[in-house]
């Protein structure tokens, strides 16, 4: 067994987020010499199990293994577009299985790139629910620095506490970049509350939720919110008001 690379995939299994648990079975698949294996993993995140599948494979010139890529699969849930996903751990987009899970969920995370000069940049990165690439994966929806979201503009428009402070504003936005919904206290005319913020890129926004998930939206003055009505009753409401226009018109003609 080539040691040197054994070592290097358990550093790299470690800071793509699947921790030191993987690291006997994978060097128990080294040894026996396949071209290929696979290894799995089953663990909690924000309180639900996930399951993930890693992938491995043998140099044909070498002793030297890589790892490629994994699958992410969350539980079904009708309120996720997406419940699992391919994600490759080599080339420019790379994603730890915290970023995978939050991706999954909806969220963006940003990362540092570089371009084919070498150049660094940030990007904000979504999943598309809607459209797929010719490997059957979700594609990346990709929002350069160019693109004109500044987080902590957006949050700054709302009575955020923590912004206040240089450690705990770090800490938020740090947090947010890697995809997580952060909770924050707003400091509302009714008094102090607790909420997750979310970052929204592909709107230049932030989302607001209460402890239950429900999506929250601030009146005009910034001091008061109120629960932002779900998609079957905005349908329901536009409904409404297409009928009231319609009776109205028709009272016209009379």
């Amino acid at each position: 067994m080539n040691v040197q690379n054994y070592e290097y995939l358990k550093d790299q299994l470690f800071y793509s987020g699947f921790g030191n648990q993987l690291q006997e079975d994978m060097h128990n698949k080294i040894v026996k010499g396949k071209n290929e294996f696979q290894l799995q993993l089953r663990t909690k995140l924000e309180g639900e199990e996930v399951k993930a599948e890693l992938h491995f494979s043998r140099s044909k010139q070498t002793d030297m293994y890589f790892f490629n890529s994994y699958r992410l699969e969350l539980p079904a849930d009708p309120s996720r577009t997406v419940n699992a996903r391919k994600f490759y751990v080599n080339g420019n987009e790379r994603f730890t299985l915290k970023e995978a899970y939050n991706l999954l969920n909806g969220r963006s995370v940003q990362k540092l790139m570089s371009d084919v000069q070498g150049e660094s940049y940030r990007a904000w990165y979504q999943l598309d629910s809607k459209t797929m690439d010719i490997q059957g994966n979700n594609k990346l929806l990709k929002f350069h620095e160019n693109y004109g979201y500044d987080l902590e503009k957006q949050l700054q428009r709302y009575p955020i506490e923590e912004l206040a402070d240089e450690r705990s504003r770090k800490r938020i936005l740090d947090s947010l970049c890697r995809g997580n919904r952060q909770l924050v206290t707003f400091n509302l005319s009714r008094g102090k509350e607790r909420l997750y913020v979310e970052a929204l890129p592909r709107f230049k926004a932030v989302c607001i939720f209460n402890e239950q998930g429900i999506r929250q939206e601030f009146m005009d003055d910034r001091t008061e919110l109120h629960q932002r009505p779900s998609a079957k009753q905005q349908e329901l409401q536009r409904q409404v008001q297409v009928r009231a226009r319609g009776a109205g018109k028709g009272g016209h003609r009379i």
